[in-house]
């Protein structure tokens, strides 16, 4: 038996679900990257650490999964931005 073809209608509630993962696990990084910048700031240390990023940025690149490989280097950049953000703003 033929499995139901989806519609346009049933992908897009999955990238919805999706998106919300995406949603929940930002708003958890944020988080965990506001308590990084107090830390930083009690310490004396500064906000970026460039070679942290690139070090991190290499690890994620092994990690991808194929289709997200040539990606990941343009969304981390933007999250590291937003990152180091929301930091200097403590």
């Amino acid at each position: 038996m033929k499995e139901k073809e989806l519609t346009l209608a049933d992908l897009r509630l999955q990238i919805d679900a999706a998106d919300d993962k995406v949603l929940a696990a930002l708003a958890e990084r944020m988080e965990v990257a506001k308590k990084i910048g107090q830390l930083k700031k009690e310490s004396g240390g500064t906000v970026m650490d460039a070679d942290r990023e690139a070090r991190k940025l290499l690890a994620l690149q092994e990690k991808a999964d194929k289709i997200l490989k040539p990606y990941i280097s343009r969304i981390y950049s933007v999250l590291f931005e937003i990152s180091r953000d929301l930091q200097s703003k403590l």
